[in-house]
């Protein structure tokens, strides 16, 4: 797939935009606040329905306006046109169509695939278990439309379940009748948890397989990257149900005096090792934020090799973490997983782009200037 024409009105610091993209990567060049990184963000919004920046879509209008329009022409494979179109207006919730017709968050995943690079993404080494989950869920909602929408009744039922375990509602409605409404949330938790944690184990078995790969020799004798799964219920066999089912009700007593569920796959988490140690704690941030561009990039491999489609490549100013050694091998790895749509302020990367065959983009203060 790729990206042939972009459009955007009252989006960040873009008051209107008509950006055609001739086939091929593109790159877009200038200082720093001058809305290159905009550019890209529209593009992941296209992809997934969500910012990878901003927690509200709020944000992501121009100062003073009401809302925004980012639109879309892509090419799948026999050149057929995809038409897509995300507005928001006037405070109103957000609307997506797909060819004209309206749209899901969902059935964009389903439709356009893209993975972003960028320096932040070390967090998915340094941060929370959290992050490593969304990770690990957008990367299954890109695989299988199913995952998301077990996702989300997964989610719904373990806010139900918080809800009956909450103090107020305890004294309102009495113990017994708490426990008697938790009783049908529970059995939703295990049935749905349990899809869940099959298909993450299956999922973080094929980064793993990536992984070692990809980074065989990259750390200077200290062998590949690992990715381990660690469940927030560990089980033996193949059905995780009875397992999760028990660790439930063992949780009830804590949950109960703290107001909500702490056991279930909302407590997985993903462990990336190095040399058999736990990148997280013990690798240096160079060793880290390598890590985490070989998990996108393992990302990008299982996309492309699963889907079958190519997915939209974002990278938002990598050479400015990355040796030159490394930026090169970078650059040679995203060649072949897709379209590239690549973000930097470091002119001194103009004329390897160049040579390369990178489409030359100037941008400036909201406005983009095509090369050529």
């Amino acid at each position: 797939m790729r990206l042939v024409h972009l459009s955007l009105i009252d989006f960040r610091n873009y008051s209107t935009l008509e950006l055609p993209l001739a086939e091929g990567h593109h790159l877009f060049l200038g200082g720093n606040g001058e809305g290159k990184t905009n550019l890209l963000e529209a593009i992941h919004l296209l992809g997934t329905g969500g910012s990878m920046r901003a927690n509200r879509d709020s944000l992501l209008i121009s100062e003073g306006r009401s809302g925004f329009r980012v639109a879309a022409r892509l090419e799948e494979a026999g050149n057929r046109a995809i038409r897509v179109e995300i507005l928001l207006e006037n405070g109103s919730a957000k609307r997506i169509r797909i060819d004209r017709e309206p749209a899901r968050a969902s059935d964009l995943l389903a439709t356009i695939k893209v993975v972003s690079f960028a320096p932040s993404d070390v967090e998915l080494v340094r941060g929370s278990g959290r992050v490593r989950r969304r990770f690990l869920d957008l990367l299954g909602s890109q695989l299988s439309v199913e995952y998301m929408q077990v996702l989300r009744d997964y989610q719904r039922a373990v806010r139900q379940r918080n809800e009956t375990l909450t103090r107020a509602f305890v004294h309102r409605v009495g113990r017994s009748a708490a426990v008697e409404a938790r009783d049908p949330w529970n059995d939703r938790i295990v049935e749905l948890g349990s899809i869940l944690l099959r298909r993450r184990r299956t999922l973080v078995g094929q980064l793993e397989e990536r992984l070692r790969t990809i980074t065989g020799e990259a750390f200077r004798g200290a062998g590949p990257v690992s990715a381990r799964y660690r469940p927030g219920v560990s089980w033996e066999g193949d059905d995780p149900r009875v397992a999760l089912s028990d660790a439930l009700a063992a949780a009830t007593g804590k949950d109960e005096a703290i107001g909500y569920t702490t056991v279930g796959p909302h407590t997985d988490d993903l462990i990336l090792e190095l040399a058999g140690r736990d990148l997280r704690l013990y690798g240096s941030l160079g060793q880290q934020q390598l890590g985490a561009m070989f998990l996108k990039l393992s990302q990008a491999d299982l996309v492309r090799t699963e889907v079958g489609s190519s997915p939209l490549l974002l990278v938002d100013e990598m050479f400015a973490i990355l040796d030159r050694n490394a930026a090169e091998e970078f650059l040679a790895r995203v060649e072949g997983e897709g379209q590239i749509f690549l973000a930097t302020a470091q002119e001194g990367w103009l004329g390897e782009l160049r040579d390369r065959r990178f489409h030359v983009h100037r941008v400036a203060a909201g406005t983009v200037t095509s090369e050529g």
